[in-house]
C-alpha cells in the first residue's frame, strides 16, 4: 500500500473507535518471585546489562520480570527461570526469540 493511500485509509478512521469485550486466561504468577529477580538483578538489565531506564515512583528500578522458558511453553514460575529485563530488551525477546539471548540468560541462572 503505498503512502498516500495509507492517509487516506488513515483520514477515514472513525474518531472515537468502537469497542469489544475480551475474556481470556492469565497465569497466577508468585510475585515473590519476580522480587527475587529484581533483587538478583540490582537495577542492571540482565540482557543487555545496562541499568534500568527509570525509576517507579517508589525510586527503585524499573525492570520487568521475564520468564526465560515462556510460562506458556511449559516453563515454571521459579527463581531458576526468572529474570529481570529492560523494557525494550523485555520486547526483543518477546518479539524476536533470539536463542543467543535465551542462552545468556539461562548461562546466568547456571
Amino acid at each position: 500500500m503505498s503512502d498516500s493511500k495509507l492517509r487516506a485509509r488513515a483520514r477515514n478512521a472513525r474518531q472515537r473507535p468502537g469497542y469489544r469485550l475480551i475474556q481470556g486466561q492469565q497465569f497466577e504468577r508468585d510475585p515473590h518471585v519476580a522480587e527475587c529477580g529484581f533483587r538478583e538483578a540490582n537495577g542492571i538489565c540482565q540482557l543487555c546489562d545496562e541499568p534500568a531506564p527509570f525509576k517507579r515512583k517508589d525510586g527503585t528500578p524499573y525492570l520487568e520480570a521475564h520468564h526465560i522458558t515462556w510460562l506458556s511453553q511449559g516453563g515454571s514460575d521459579t527463581i531458576e527461570n526468572t529474570t529481570a529485563l529492560c523494557p525494550n530488551c523485555h520486547r526483543k525477546i518477546h518479539a524476536l526469540a533470539n536463542p543467543n539471548d535465551v542462552r545468556k540468560l539461562k548461562s546466568q541462572k547456571e
